[in-house]
């Protein structure tokens, strides 16, 4: 631990400030982009956008790696489909009680294991 900041949450730190580095530069590059005159000066400037925004995914990616509440937050949400406060419903159970990964909704639990009798 640095300065009473273990190594996992420093790491994490530099992850955040960085992402925070890469997203910034990537709306710079945008606006710049777009009031650009010269065609060839706006097709850099969009390249460089691009490049900031891969920069900015593999960091997340390393989030997504290295924090496991990060992580499962990023199952929940990326790459759905339909409204995005609408999986909010979904993941909570619609009652405000967050259902377990891979499971049903609060409402289609099922209490039974499904394994039949262990009775002979």
């Amino acid at each position: 631990m640095l300065g009473g900041i273990s190594k996992k949450a420093t790491d994490l730190d530099f992850a955040i400030q960085s992402l925070k580095e890469e997203l910034q530069a990537v709306d710079d590059y945008n606006q710049r982009a777009e009031m650009a005159q010269d065609p060839e000066l706006k097709e850099i400037l969009i390249h460089n956008r691009n490049e900031e925004m891969e920069h900015a995914v593999m960091v997340i990616e390393w989030m997504r790696r290295n924090d496991f509440e990060f992580g499962n937050e990023l199952e929940d949400y990326i790459f759905r489909q339909g409204k995005i406060v609408g999986r909010e419903a979904e993941v909570m159970g619609r009652n405000g009680t967050a259902v377990e990964k891979g499971s049903a909704p609060a409402a289609k639990i099922s209490k039974s294991l499904n394994i039949g009798s262990l009775k002979k």
